[in-house]
């Protein structure tokens, strides 16, 4: 069915064991991407957004585990998929790309040997018709002279280049899902705007449903359908991306937003920034992750976690249950 979603995740939880103890990196984290939607998440450094789609990817660095939970992806589970067939859906109906291309990327082969490479492991195609398939992607991400650039080395492109390689590795086999994590952090604004222009035109252009990871609310606004804030390995409110910039629902969100300069602001308003640090995930709080920092936290948020309150637009606060006194600034959720 075309509103069936093209990946369910449910009750995510995954904990990072080291010497310290266990990390508990993601906490319970619920969501889904539809058909042809780019969903953002977004939130502090540390806070559980690339943790959570690596668990579902099943990439995990050393010590990492995941605990519990299920992602459904057109109709298997990856999480409990043997590891052949879950290679077979990474670079093929799922795509890949990561932070920094010039990690990701072989030094050792030139660009074009590395898309080549991507589809002969997925498609049971001749050499000439995957270095065919490879020129075209390289038109697609609007990569000049596309035939000549298959012979360099990535040291021989700029930023913004080497992360377009990376984008056409990723839609090598036409994925019908691409999850972009953080893929402008180390460009420029104007390579930034970009790549993300780039983006929201393939995303446009081929269908795919993308999950763009992010700690730029900037990045948020312009680009994606639906937005997931994520503190402390929980979602703390999730909503259309209009919705949530409109009405934000949770004291992190207001927090995030103030923190945030707006140009069209001629009042020349000082920025506000959130106080406090995020919660040790070595010992997480009982209650809201987010109360120690919190203007507005009562004793039930230090000593009980929150649920979803709402619907289409959802809030991890107590402020929203019905007791609850009203808050300026904090937006009402529909029941």
């Amino acid at each position: 069915m075309e509103n069936e979603p093209i990946l369910s995740v449910r009750d995510l939880a995954t904990s990072f064991f080291t010497r310290r103890g266990e990390v508990q990196a993601v906490r319970g984290v619920s969501f889904e991407v539809r058909p042809g939607e780019m969903l953002g998440l977004v939130g502090e450094s540390g806070s559980g957004k690339s943790i959570t789609c690596m668990s579902v990817l099943r990439l995990l660095k050393a010590g990492g585990k995941i605990k519990a939970g299920s992602a459904h992806f057109e109709g298997n589970d990856l999480l409990a998929l043997d590891e052949e067939t879950l290679a077979n859906l990474r670079g093929n109906r799922i795509g890949v790309i990561f932070q920094d291309p010039m990690t990701s990327l072989n030094p050792t082969l030139t660009v074009g040997e590395q898309v080549i490479e991507t589809i002969l492991r997925h498609r049971q195609v001749s050499r000439d018709a995957a270095r065919a398939r490879a020129i075209e992607l390289f038109e697609l991400v609007r990569i000049p002279s596309a035939a000549a650039r298959l012979k360099s080395y990535p040291h021989e492109f700029s930023g913004g280049m080497r992360q377009r390689v990376m984008i056409a590795i990723a839609l090598a086999c036409d994925p019908k899902l691409l999850i972009a994590d953080e893929p402008t952090t180390a460009l420029d604004v104007t390579i930034q705007r970009q790549i993300l222009a780039l983006l929201k035109d393939l995303q446009q252009r081929l269908g795919m449903s993308v999950i763009l990871i992010t700690h730029d609310l900037g990045v948020i606004a312009e680009v994606t359908d639906r937005v997931l804030v994520l503190y402390g390995g929980l979602v703390m409110e999730t909503a259309p991306v209009r919705e949530l910039f409109a009405r934000p629902a949770h004291p992190y969100t207001v927090g995030l937003l103030d923190a945030v300069p707006d140009l069209r602001d001629d009042t020349h308003r000082r920025l506000t920034p959130i106080p406090g640090s995020p919660p040790d995930m070595l010992k997480p709080p009982p209650g809201c992750p987010f109360a120690p920092r919190c203007p507005h936290a009562m004793r039930k948020c230090v000593d009980e976690r929150p649920p979803l309150f709402g619907t289409l637009h959802q809030a991890r606060c107590w402020l929203h249950h019905a007791e609850a006194p009203k808050v300026d600034g904090i937006h009402e959720v529909a029941a």
